[in-house]
């Protein structure tokens, strides 16, 4: 393919060659990732396997057998396994990068020297996006400076409805727009996706034309609903950051295969 992303595969936790599907225009079916158990959005490409039901995120069927060491880990060595080691008694194993739970769920990254473990589509986030003037950087959540509440689980009353970040510290995206200083966790852009599929919008919207990711009356209600609505420019910026984290981390799309649509989808929000 144009974009360098190989058209078929052999996988090292599977048995069949597996064959690169890219998304039709009017496809409304969701499929489970076969990787990380994770949901694949019906608007992305995805790794399929003709000879039997198993299908991979494109993030999870391309993951490096060993994760390059990552600046918010440093001096680790990450190997992926087919699921993550049993935890201890009593206790679950959740990805360091998001907070979610990775207890028997899959594909995950491990490092066995200080017990940490990623979701392979949490591995392929950005340490650093520009866009619109503003720099998103990624953080580990723990600095002096990190608040424990971002744009959408900040709550009137200065507290939080984030409960993962009370317990530990979760990756979060830190930036500075027009003086005022912006902070979203990735663990609460996945759930605020989460909760608009909930609501049964996962396989876009339209009227029969080209078709969005996720219907723009259901973002705006949630964006309302989470108290973060800005004008102009800041709309665009905060829009355009935040699925570009949709994409690459609950859709497992990080070879932009997606990003048209994408593209389409913030427009109508913004301008429409």
């Amino acid at each position: 393919m144009s974009n360098g992303t190989p058209a078929k595969i052999k996988h090292k936790f599977h048995q069949h060659e597996l064959k690169l599907v890219t998304a039709a225009a009017d496809d409304k079916e969701r499929f489970k990732c076969d990787g990380c158990n994770g949901s694949i959005g019906a608007a992305c490409a995805r790794y399929t396997c003709n000879s039997c039901d198993f299908d991979l995120h494109t993030s999870c069927a391309l993951a490096p057998l060993v994760l390059p060491e990552h600046r918010l880990f440093d001096g680790c060595k990450f190997r992926l396994l087919r699921e993550s080691p049993p935890p201890g008694p009593g206790n679950r194993r959740v990805c360091d990068a998001c907070g979610g739970d990775v207890t028997g769920r899959g594909f995950v990254y491990h490092c066995s020297d200080r017990d940490l473990d990623i979701h392979p589509c949490c591995a392929t986030l950005p340490e650093s996006v520009a866009l619109d003037g503003a720099e998103f950087v990624l953080c580990d959540g723990g600095g002096r400076n990190v608040p424990r509440q971002c744009a959408f689980c900040k709550r009137d009353d200065g507290g939080c409805s984030c409960s993962r970040t009370l317990r530990r510290k979760v990756w979060t995206y830190r930036s500075c727009y027009d003086g005022e200083a912006m902070y979203l966790h990735v663990a609460c852009v996945k759930e605020m996706v989460q909760e608009i599929l909930a609501a049964g919008h996962g396989g876009g919207g339209g009227d029969g034309g080209g078709r969005s990711i996720i219907s723009v009356s259901i973002l705006e209600k949630t964006m309302k609903k989470r108290k973060r609505s800005r004008t102009g420019k800041a709309v665009k910026c905060f829009l355009n950051f935040a699925i570009s984290v949709i994409v690459s981390v609950l859709f497992g799309d990080p070879t932009g295969l997606a990003v048209p649509l994408v593209g389409a989808f913030i427009s109508n929000v913004v301008y429409g």
